[in-house]
């Protein structure tokens, strides 16, 4: 997709629909007097706030990703290219504040609330279909608060806006999270109520209302009201639409675009000319193996860490295999060799060759959708309530659904675990099904663990016989300042004295 970027308070970009993905096609640009007319406008308006998605975890300026960064890079699950030092930093938690990448996520994060907020001002005057409308004002809503939680987990006391800003208005003292939060529960809790179960064809990839409810779940689990999250995610399971496919690897091919697992995508549509596919196979892919068109980046490698959390007896987890490359593995005919030398693993996981429908020329993108929420982790959530809650053999029993995806088959766990066993369980199985999702850094800083288990003699990186190159302290994460990433340096800049920074960084 071409470089988007709402530039001024009168500029809107508009997109319009065709085939059966939510199409995110740029087509020009109007004025303000001249637009929010009609119901195409109304719906290009919220395209365009779809848009934004597509950047989710952008680098290198405003460029596609289709890679939910963060959850990976703060974890031992990968280890980043030494090249790429913004995500070594963000790793070895030794981040200065004026890191380019998450600068430009702060900045991509408020052009995401900036457009929802300009469709929700605009929209309750278009005249048309009163429950299109409505429906429309419920994405908006969503996407808003979409945005504000991934900024809020990655930022924490952050400006809260909820309408277009005069130029006077711009300078926005931060809100407490817990302000964040409780907007972010009403824009859910608004959209829940109005959004459709599903759509047809055409507006599939729209938010949903299990879209919002498994959001809903995941704000009161960080906050730990589980009996809020249990009633949200056994509404979602109650809708009896979702449920598992069969083969786990087809979930990370476009065989598993928008299927019965998924509740909510990032779509992606690759060989148009128009820059809308999924550029994460070029930036995960093996560096230097020839696998993919342009051969892979390799940003970040998979470590013997995550590899040593996969279960190896009574049988191997396949979910090693379908996640990982290990050096003789071969994919497409060609053997994987870690020919750069890296950790001497490659992602699997999201490796998508040309004859799997990626493109063979710049910008080598694929259509594969990024999953951000499937059901596998619907079931992962609810054992976790109901241990929390004081059940925890009624919560083996969500956890065995996962292991027993009949592509996975993995031994099912006995129903007698203590609490605290259970916990363990629902860490692993985490860890293992949903890796290389963005999900694992997240998690250790969620259960208040990341300190403990990062910097642990057990981690890979922080081995001194395999790395005697970190001498036993790779993870250098400090309680109380990495839970978060700071305020990029050049907002607080040019706030003018509204942004304070976060414990712990300085300039």
């Amino acid at each position: 997709m071409r470089k988007i970027i709402f530039t001024s308070i009168i500029s809107i970009i508009f997109f319009i629909g065709c085939n059966d993905k939510l199409n995110l096609e740029p087509i020009g640009s109007l004025s303000e007097s001249s637009y929010y007319k009609t119901a195409t406008d109304a719906k290009a308006a919220l395209t365009a706030c779809y848009n934004t998605l597509l950047r989710i975890s952008s680098q290198g300026g405003w460029a596609v990703s289709g890679w939910e960064l963060y959850g990976d890079i703060m974890s031992s699950d990968v280890e980043s290219h030494a090249d790429i030092v913004d995500y070594v930093q963000i790793q070895e938690s030794t981040l200065l504040p004026n890191n380019s990448t998450i600068t430009t996520q702060w900045q991509l994060g408020y052009v995401g609330i900036y457009r929802a907020n300009v469709a929700l001002d605009k929209l309750p005057e278009i005249e048309m279909d009163d429950a299109l409308k409505s429906r429309l004002i419920g994405e908006a809503k969503f996407i808003r608060a979409w945005w504000y939680f991934r900024m809020v987990k990655l930022f924490g006391n952050i400006p809260l806006v909820t309408k277009p800003l005069n130029p006077d208005e711009l300078y926005v003292t931060q809100s407490p999270k817990q302000e964040i939060y409780n907007q972010i529960e009403k824009d859910l809790t608004d959209a829940e109520q109005i959004l459709p179960i599903s759509y047809s064809s055409e507006d599939v990839g729209r938010a949903t209302k299990g879209a919002a409810k498994v959001y809903l779940a995941e704000l009161y689990m960080i906050q730990k009201q589980w009996v809020k999250a249990k009633t949200k995610l056994e509404d979602i399971m109650g809708f009896g639409i979702y449920g598992l496919m069969d083969s786990y690897t087809d979930l990370f091919t476009q065989a598993g675009d928008n299927s019965k697992e998924g509740i909510f995508e990032i779509q992606y549509t690759a060989n148009t000319g128009l820059d809308l596919g999924n550029f994460g196979t070029v930036m995960f892919a093996p560096n230097g193996e020839g696998l993919t068109p342009n051969g892979g980046w390799g940003w970040t490698r998979p470590t013997q860490d995550i590899v040593d959390e996969f279960e190896k007896s009574p049988k191997e987890d396949p979910r090693l295999s379908a996640s990982i490359f290990r050096k003789g593995d071969v994919f497409e005919g060609k053997v994987f060799d870690d020919k750069v030398h890296g950790t001497g693993f490659g992602h699997r996981k999201y490796c998508i060759s040309a004859a799997m429908g990626s493109e063979v020329t710049w910008p080598f993108q694929t259509s594969v959708n990024l999953i951000l929420y499937r059901y596998a982790e619907v079931f992962l959530m609810y054992a976790e309530v109901l241990n929390e809650l004081g059940e925890p053999s009624k919560a083996v029993e969500y956890i065995n659904k996962v292991r027993t995806r009949p592509s996975v088959d993995m031994p099912v766990l006995p129903t007698t675990l203590s609490k605290d066993q259970v916990f363990e369980a629902i860490r692993h199985e985490r860890r293992v099904e949903l890796c290389f999702e963005g999900k694992t850094g997240y998690d250790l800083r969620r259960w208040g663990i990341a300190a403990k288990f990062l910097k642990s003699p057990d981690r890979w990186q922080n081995n001194i016989v395999l790395n005697p190159q970190y001498g036993g302290n790779y993870f250098k994460f400090t309680e109380g300042k990495d839970e978060l990433l700071p305020i990029p340096q050049v907002e607080i800049d040019r706030s003018k004295g509204s942004l304070i920074q976060n414990p712990g960084f300085s300039k």
